[in-house]
């Protein structure tokens, strides 16, 4: 009887034991959310731009629409009105993504390190959809396109790795004016056009002042994302930190910080900037034709964003027509 006692419970625990399995296992809640984009003006009453929204672990949050977002232009006499926004998703619209992509070999790069930047670009490549397309430029004073924007990996791949004659000073305002120039030519209403700006130290060398850098981006709508292989103190409260963090602010993209002393982990960057890009939304606004402020006026276009209880905001101030 003990026996069969015995055999009955360890049948019975046998079947409750894969009940237990969780088949609906718990999504990571999200605490925070982040949002940055750019914004262009078609003409008095219009504007295109792309909308970047992520979750405090830099993860695109999906699933936005209209209900989601809402737009108001401010001027200085107190005047506001509201836009009507359309909101939609890259993969929804078709884009595809064209991302310049600039390469620090200025002569405080070591070899490790460019080494590890290398792989942190061939990763991205890696992550590509097959329509997308991806420009090389490496740069230290000066300026050298490895590549230009191709769909093709394996050339894009051999740009990469490609051997030229750098080590100088560090041009990195002009690196990302030249980027920026290049993928402004890809056309707009089939590509998310961006620049990813990489560097290990401040801007020594350029022709091009960061303003004319940054209004340049600003004019031509093209956010900028920029990676600092810097140390804590340079990264984040010393001058090299804070000028990648303003272009990427100002001009609609995100800055990354990784130290030198962990520079493998670029790959992972790169492939989180990659998934950010392919989570963007495209935004189409109309203001109304009635109401505005006379052309000539600086006014301030802010996009807010709520999702889940949480909200988060970016602006883009220009002059209207």
């Amino acid at each position: 009887m003990k026996l069969l006692i015995f055999c009955l419970t360890l049948f019975t625990f046998i079947l409750i034991i894969p009940g237990c399995k969780d088949d609906n296992p718990v999504t990571p809640s999200i605490t925070a959310i982040n949002a940055n984009g750019s914004l262009t003006q078609i003409d008095r009453t219009h504007m295109q731009g792309t909308m970047f929204v992520t979750d405090q672990n830099n993860a695109s949050i999906s699933g936005l629409t209209n209900s989601n977002v809402t737009i108001v232009l401010n001027w200085v006499s107190d005047g506001s009105v509201p836009g009507t926004i359309n909101v939609t998703s890259g993969s929804t619209s078709g884009k595809k993504i064209a991302a310049a992509t600039t390469m620090d070999y200025s002569g405080s790069m070591g070899s490790n390190q460019i080494v590890c930047m290398q792989n942190g670009v061939k990763a991205y490549i890696a992550s590509m959809q097959s329509a997308d397309i991806t420009e090389i430029i490496k740069f230290d004073q000066s300026i050298i396109i490895a590549q230009t924007f191709t769909s093709d990996k394996n050339l894009l791949n051999r740009a990469v790795d490609s051997v030229y004659a750098l080590g100088g000073s560090t041009a990195l305002y002009q690196s990302i004016y030249t980027a920026t120039n290049d993928a402004s030519l890809q056309n707009s209403l089939q590509y998310i056009r961006c620049v990813i700006a990489f560097t290990d130290g401040g801007e020594n060398a350029s022709s091009i002042s960061k303003s004319d850098m940054i209004t340049n981006a600003l004019t031509k709508g093209i956010p900028i994302y920029t990676i600092g292989l810097l140390d804590y103190i340079s990264g984040t409260t010393g001058a090299p930190g804070r000028d990648m963090k303003n272009i990427a602010d100002t001009t609609g993209g995100f800055y990354f910080r990784i130290p030198p002393d962990t520079c493998s982990g670029l790959s992972n960057i790169y492939n989180t900037i990659n998934g950010q890009l392919n989570g963007a939304y495209s935004l189409d606004v109309t203001w109304p034709s009635t109401g505005l402020p006379p052309a000539g006026t600086t006014v301030t276009a802010i996009v807010t964003i709520t999702y889940s209880g949480l909200s988060a905001s970016f602006q883009k101030v220009y002059i209207i027509l």
